[in-house]
């Protein structure tokens, strides 16, 4: 009989799976597997089934297909464009205060999710996996693509080959957010000339928001793609508990805005929650050129 059984998996546990699984180590894996055999694919024994199998079909260059979509085509509550995540944390080389209010980690409550964050980073590591996903990005549907909602580009290697994919593409606008900033600047300093259709926006909450004098944002502010920063700062949290910061329709939207551009302390343009509700025209402002130069502020949910 198959079970529905979904034990919690600690995040520390599941970060070593993860870790050992982009190596190609799968020791963790079977170890959470053999503690609900008969799990369903819908448990944490049924994801990392599934991750095995991809594992081992990377090991012997038989991989066929991914063990999960790589793209959320449709994407969710809060984004209405395509997505592409890979494992948060493990894909983050330049996380800093951020990885203690990682907004990814919720999205570790739901066995699919992590697992598809897992798979996505094994397959970018293997030549095979990254045929897979060039194969589903050139029939990918929707227009707008953010890249990444979860992770970040973990090389230099990373980062050129998702910019090489963007330019057989042109049509799709792709925008996202990174704290990878000294990976950017190598591979700009190759002379490498980066895709018309990729807007970036440069993350806070990094390691280098505690260095001093260090110099690498304004780097980044002078390469073509970045549009500007998008910040986090710390808000009452009874913002967070009445949701006011997911819509600018929900009821207190507006003295959260105001608490925002408090925490600031100067004008910034306060993110809406829901991407694409933040103009009036339903375009975003996170991709738009019309806000290069200007800081996009949330509070930290």
């Amino acid at each position: 009989m198959t079970t529905t059984y979904k034990p919690t998996v600690p995040h520390s546990r599941l970060l070593k799976a993860a870790a050992e699984l982009i190596q190609g180590i799968t020791t963790e894996a079977k170890a959470i597997v053999s503690e609900n055999p008969n799990g369903s694919n819908a448990t944490w024994a049924g994801v990392f089934r599934k991750l095995i199998r991809q594992a081992t079909g990377i090991s012997l260059d038989r991989l066929e297909s991914p063990a999960f979509t790589i793209f959320a085509e449709d994407g969710n509550s809060k984004l209405p464009f395509a997505a592409f995540s890979s494992m948060a944390v493990l894909d983050c080389p330049a996380r800093g205060a951020c990885e203690s209010w990682c907004y990814s980690k919720s999205a570790w409550r739901n066995p699919n999710a992590a697992g598809r964050q897992i798979s996505n980073s094994m397959l970018l590591r293997s030549e095979a996996g990254r045929e897979l996903i060039a194969k589903q990005f050139a029939t990918l549907k929707g227009k707008v693509l953010r890249l990444y909602v979860d992770g970040d580009f973990h090389s230099q290697n990373n980062l050129r080959f998702w910019m090489d994919l963007l330019k057989t593409r042109p049509e799709v606008a792709c925008y996202g957010y990174s704290k990878s900033w000294e990976i950017f600047i190598g591979l700009h300093l190759s002379r490498y000339e980066f895709p018309a259709n990729y807007i970036l926006n440069l993350s806070g909450g990094s390691k280098y928001d505690d260095r001093v004098g260090d110099c690498t944002r304004e780097i980044m502010m002078q390469l073509p793609i970045t549009r500007g920063i998008f910040a986090a700062y710390q808000v009452p949290r009874h913002h967070m508990t009445s949701k006011a910061y997911q819509s600018k329709r929900n009821e207190g939207h507006a003295a959260y805005a105001a608490d925002v551009r408090k925490a600031a302390g100067k004008r910034v343009f306060v993110c809406a929650g829901r991407c694409g509700d933040c103009l009036p025209d339903g375009t975003h402002a996170c991709g738009s050129d019309r806000f290069r130069g200007i800081e996009i502020a949330i509070g930290i949910h």
